[in-house]
């Protein structure tokens, strides 16, 4: 790898001040710190060469250590689900032979019904007008094909049909009573699945990859005041759907779906059909009739609602700070070489024409040597190039360059914003990417289909998020760079992020807020009313439309010589919102521990006494429902936080709590030496008194239960 010497002082700088920031280094240290951030700063082959198969090999060993723990036994299984692939494949084969007599049945039917009309129409001209004879017997002969495919119809066919029914009920009860047992069999292994694998299988792959439970304040706080993110409440036209944080390389970043809302032009097409007669002589002189027909088409153009998902991710660093630019999608992986070298040719021409219009006209651009990296990732409106250089090294040009034109990841079908320390990433996959880890996905009656299932969803989870990542991760510059100690200001107005909040109230669903008459789906926003103890009273504000059926005409001119009114049916949109409210609280547990929670009495109690519905929602840690009924104080608060496994006293960020934190952690370290010298003294008590050993392993109990509980307060 090439470095040349200005980019690696710059490099040493930048670790060196992380080293004195962090921690003391030796200056062996801070060598082997960069030669490490070196050895991984090729995402793309870090991928391929061990992060796919130890992905793939930690999900199933994951998978495998469940199957070891359920005791399901998988060699009984995979004879039972043989035997329900044959008998699933036989009533497969009986619903085929069921569907051609049901076809058969259907179009005798047709045959027979159009020859007893014919036979009608026929008898009926024939003895009302006194015509031909062949009327007679056509009419004769039609009425008997027809009575005799009625009767092949409801003899033979019936019977057949009934017979190959009987046959194909009788084959889907035995496909399903086999798959049943299978079901049986592998329930242990079924009741083991939990929401939180895959940040397990995650942490395990890619320990510098960090995903916390739920955006904290601390952090919330720390992306929007250090590094410019802008929170949901902010844009008022996106509702945040989901959200991922956590760190890499201990930089902050921020995976975030919203529902985003926009008024665009819609084009209503309307059509009218006229007439009109013409009149001409022939040659011979006689007068001819001639009736024309024209369809008018008319279109007009309304201001309509649309209603789009989108997944970004936000990752903040320090490193080159002053730096802007953009750069767009251009799908590079999907040419293949000699394409690119024309494309990269062309290119460069148009990049040295540039640089020649900057000098000239006194600006700052300057192209890059490496014409393939500037021409692919295309970041031609960046406005500071010492920083551009100094973050784009040659080997984050390489690196970058490998990604874009690469078929192992995704290619190049990612938008890469920097503006600032705040980096934003917008792909094409992530839009697809489903992250909820529901584990409904890989719940099966077959060991061997859930393993695949079960590898197969986690691989693509780890490698969608990988690859969003892969592009900062591609800068050696930004792997180098640490944040510095951030003193959060911890004097909050709420307990959690209103962006929580928000996905909270979107996983109830729109239509628990929604103001009456909607007739599209609502965006939801929310925003905080007031601190109930430890759980949030949160405003859910609705924006909706309601629609009316409305017609314009359109003048069109006709092929008659006049003009036309063209009617055009659209539909106006007429906005409406409402305010409803919530309550959201910590859970205190796994989403796995909530779906035990909602089917307990005490807390279903608890939600229908403030909500008519009864609903509630989990997210991230925390639990939501609607606040429409009954008036919900501060207790409440409390007691839902009891109910929810959450002591009251463990109110999050609250002056008080931060106190007794810091007086116990003070305490802890104060007493470590007396702890030790407590259990030095319980283990010699039970070596000298053996009358006394159960005794003293009462009190070694004790000691450690109060280390522990203690650990926990730290």
């Amino acid at each position: 790898m090439a470095v040349n010497s200005l980019q690696y002082i710059c490099i040493w700088v930048a670790v060196c001040r992380n080293a004195v920031i962090c921690r003391p280094h030796t200056h062996s240290q801070i060598v082997g710190e960069i030669m490490e951030i070196f050895k991984n700063a090729e995402p793309l082959e870090c991928y391929t060469g061990t992060l796919r198969a130890q992905v793939e090999k930690n999900a199933a060993d994951y998978f495998d250590e469940l199957v070891k723990r359920s005791g399901v036994n998988v060699a009984e299984n995979a004879a039972t689900v043989k035997k329900y692939n044959a008998a699933a494949a036989k009533a497969e084969e009986a619903g085929r032979k069921l569907s051609s007599v049901k076809s058969t049945r259907t179009f005798l039917l047709i045959i027979g019904i159009m020859c007893l009309i014919a036979a009608l129409v026929q008898l009926i001209i024939y003895f009302a007008a006194g015509m031909s004879l062949g009327l007679l017997i056509g009419g004769l002969c039609c009425l008997a094909v027809g009575v005799v495919i009625m009767i092949i119809i409801f003899t033979v066919i019936k019977k057949q049909q009934a017979r190959r029914q009987q046959h194909y009920d009788k084959a889907v009860a035995v496909a399903e009573k086999l798959k049943g047992e299978g079901y049986a069999q592998v329930a242990p292994l079924n009741a083991l699945f939990t929401w939180g694998a895959t940040r397990e299988l995650i942490k395990k792959t890619m320990p510098e990859l960090v995903l916390e439970q739920n955006l904290s304040l601390d952090r919330l706080e720390l992306l929007m005041n250090k590094y410019g993110y802008q929170s949901c409440s902010s844009d008022p036209e996106s509702s945040t759907i989901f959200l991922l944080s956590g760190t890499v390389g201990g930089n902050p970043f921020l995976f975030e779906r919203r529902l985003r809302h926009r008024i665009v032009p819609h084009i209503y097409t309307g059509t009218l059909t006229i007439h009109w007669t013409t009149y001409s002589r022939d040659s011979h002189g006689n007068m001819r009739t001639h009736h024309h027909s024209q369809v008018l088409q008319a279109t007009i153009e309304k201001p309509a609602p649309e209603y789009t998902y989108q997944t970004r991710l936000y990752y903040g660093n320090e490193a080159a700070p002053d730096l802007h630019f953009t750069r767009t999608a251009k799908y590079s992986h999907m040419h293949d070489e000699d394409e690119l070298e024309k494309i990269v040719k062309k290119g460069g021409k148009k990049l040295a024409a540039k640089t020649r219009r900057a000098a000239a006209q006194g600006g700052n651009f300057t192209e890059l040597a490496n014409t393939e990296f500037e021409v692919l990732f295309g970041a031609t409106d960046r406005d500071n190039e010492v920083e551009y250089r100094l973050m784009f090294t040659p080997l984050a040009q390489t690196n970058m360059v490998d990604l874009l034109t690469s078929d192992d990841g995704y290619g190049d079908d990612f938008d890469f914003i920097k503006n600032g320390m705040l980096n934003c990433i917008i792909s094409a996959h992530s839009q697809s990417w489903q992250p909820d880890s529901d584990p409904a996905r890989y719940r099966s009656y077959d060991v061997a289909a859930a393993r695949n299932a079960f590898i197969t969803y986690n691989s693509e989870y780890f490698k969608s998020m990988y690859f969003d990542l892969a592009p900062l991760l591609s800068i050696p510059l930004y792997r180098m760079e640490k944040p510095d100690e951030y003193i959060y200001g911890g004097n909050y107005v709420s307990n959690y992020a209103l962006g929580e909040a928000e996905v909270l109230a979107n996983k109830l669903g729109d239509m628990q807020f929604a103001p009456q008459g909607a007739k599209t789906q609502s965006l939801l926003k929310a925003s905080l009313s007031h601190r109930d103890g430890s759980a949030d009273r949160i405003v859910v504000a609705a924006y909706a439309y309601d629609t009316v059926n409305m017609v314009d005409y359109v003048p069109v001119f006709g092929g008659d010589g006049n003009m036309h009114s063209v009617p055009v049916p659209w539909i106006q949109y007429n906005p409406i919102s409402c305010a409803s409210e919530m309550e959201v609280c910590t859970a205190g547990c796994s989403r796995d521990g909530f779906e035990e929670l909602s089917a307990r009495s005490d807390y279903a109690s608890f939600v229908r006494r403030f909500s008519a519905s009864g609903a509630s929602a989990y997210a991230d840690g925390l639990v939501a429902f609607p606040v429409n009924q009954g008036n919900f104080g501060s207790a409440d608060g409390e007691e839902l936080a009891r109910i929810c496994g959450v002591r009251a006293s463990a109110a999050r960020f609250t002056a008080a709590a931060a106190t007794i934190a810091a007086v116990e952690e003070a305490a802890n370290m104060a007493d470590e030496a007396d702890r030790k010298a407590a259990k030095s003294a319980s283990e010699e008590a039970q070596k000298d008194a053996a009358a006394t050993h159960s005794a003293a392993d009462e009190a070694a109990a004790g000691s450690a239960e109060d280390k522990s509980g203690e650990d926990t307060s730290k």
